[in-house]
């Protein structure tokens, strides 16, 4: 018989916990001693793909996704481990902070202060390995005008002669 006051509801389904108590927890008890017989018997991995059911994409799917990821150039070498634990590394996060506050976070190009800045290295980062932490090789630009400088000058053989010509055009 439902119950249209919600606290009988309550009651009733508290007084029933409590009345049947010792075969509720029995019955737990039941269920956990099949399931670690079961992981016993068949080992862990088939009880856990077995109790929760996994959706695995289809091979329509997989292709799908495949076709998105498209390939890479021919010339891609991508980051290699040593750039990028540089790039990632305390001193390189300390190198680009100091430069910012030395220019005191504005745009040396355009003079914006705020808004995204890059910490530009004068000399080239690949070419000029014991410059890469130094302060007095760096310069802070804001994106737009570091795009711009690359756009025009190219990622490689970058120098200072080059950077000053772009400052001052």
């Amino acid at each position: 018989m439902p119950y249209k006051d919600p606290n009988k509801r309550k009651e009733s389904t508290r007084n029933y916990y409590l009345k049947n108590r010792d075969k509720i927890i029995a019955k737990e008890r039941l269920v956990y001693s099949r399931n670690t017989e079961k992981k016993k018997q068949y080992g862990k991995d088939y009880y856990q793909k077995h109790k929760i059911p996994k959706i695995f994409p289809t091979d329509n799917q997989k292709r799908y996704w495949e076709s998105l990821k498209g390939k890479k150039p021919w010339n891609w070498k991508g980051l290699t481990p040593e750039n990028k634990r540089i790039r990632n590394s305390i001193d390189y996060r300390l190198w680009r902070k100091s430069c910012f506050i030395r220019d005191n976070y504005i745009c040396q190009k355009t003079g914006i202060s705020g808004g995204y800045l890059v910490a530009h290295h004068i000399n080239n980062f690949a070419e000029f390995p014991e410059l890469r932490f130094a302060i007095d090789n760096g310069i802070t630009l804001s994106l737009k005008a570091h795009k711009e400088f690359h756009k025009k000058y190219g990622m490689k053989n970058n120098t200072k002669e080059q950077l000053e010509e772009f400052l001052q055009a």
